[in-house]
This record gives structure tokens, sequence and C-alpha cells, in this order.
């Protein structure tokens, strides 16, 4: 008689399991990876909306020079146009646009000092999703806002 030589059931069976362990250990580290990606993907649209709306309120700080505050709403204004701004919670307005970006911490300046309403020459706030990161945007005044005054 002759004898075959293959594995035994319970060779098999082991090797299954082992293959089994494998497998499973392949998709939880592909879950992990997939879950930082989601994270570092979030943080950077984050950090896009966040140099974005500094480029525009830089922009606007240097094209219109003062703005006006007062409540929740900051408006440059000039003869031929006009941006406002109206922070929320979670997010801001400008215009027609949503910047989404959560900022703490809002405060206003004319000169250096803190303003609470009336003209302002600078802004600083934090951003919370970007470990807060601070933000500071001015404009230069000219002599004419001193001879004026």
């Amino acid at each position: 008689m002759n004898k075959v030589k293959a594995f035994t059931l319970t060779e098999l069976i082991v090797v299954m399991i082992i293959f089994t362990i494998v497998i499973s250990l392949a998709f939880m580290a592909l879950s992990m990876v997939k879950r930082q990606v989601g994270h570092i993907q979030k943080r950077t649209v984050a950090k896009e909306e966040l140099i974005g709306l500094e480029k525009v309120l830089n922009k606007d700080f240097n094209t219109y020079g003062l703005a006006d505050f007062s409540g929740n709403n900051l408006s440059f204004k000039s003869p031929i146009d006009s941006v406002n701004y109206v922070f929320e919670e979670g997010f801001l307005l400008r215009n027609r646009d949503t910047i989404k970006i959560s900022i703490s911490n809002l405060t206003f300046f004319l000169d250096g000092n803190n303003v609470k309403k009336g003209n302002v020459d600078a802004i600083k706030f934090i951003s919370t999703e970007l470990n807060n990161r601070a933000t500071f945007i001015y404009t230069i005044k000219d002599a004419a806002f001193y001879l004026n005054d």
C-alpha cells in the first residue's frame, strides 16, 4: 500500500488560525492608518481655511484701511465697495462666503488699544482647531488719519 504524503487536519487548522490572526492584525493596522489619515486631512483643511482667512483679512485691511466693529460684525467700507464679516460660533461669514473655522479670544485694536466698538485697525484671534494658533492682522494708517481726527 502506497502512503500519500499530505497535511493532517490538525496542521491545516493551525495554519488557518495563524492566517486568521495575521489577517485580523493587518485589518487593525489598516483601520488605524485610515483614522490617522482622516485626522491629518481634517487638520489640513482647517489650516487651509485659516490661511485663506488670514489672506482675505489682510487684503481687506490693506485695501479699505480702517474697519468698523460692532456686536459681532466687522465692516470695511469705501465709496465704491464694502465687505462685511459676521463672527459666529464655529464659523464666520464674509459677505456671502462661509469660512468654517472656530476662533476664540477675538480682540480688536485701534492704535494698540483694545476696542469694544467703533473703528479698528487690527484684529487678533486664536484658532482652536490648530492647537490655539494665534493670528494678528493689522493695517498701517497714513498721516491723514491723525490729521483729520
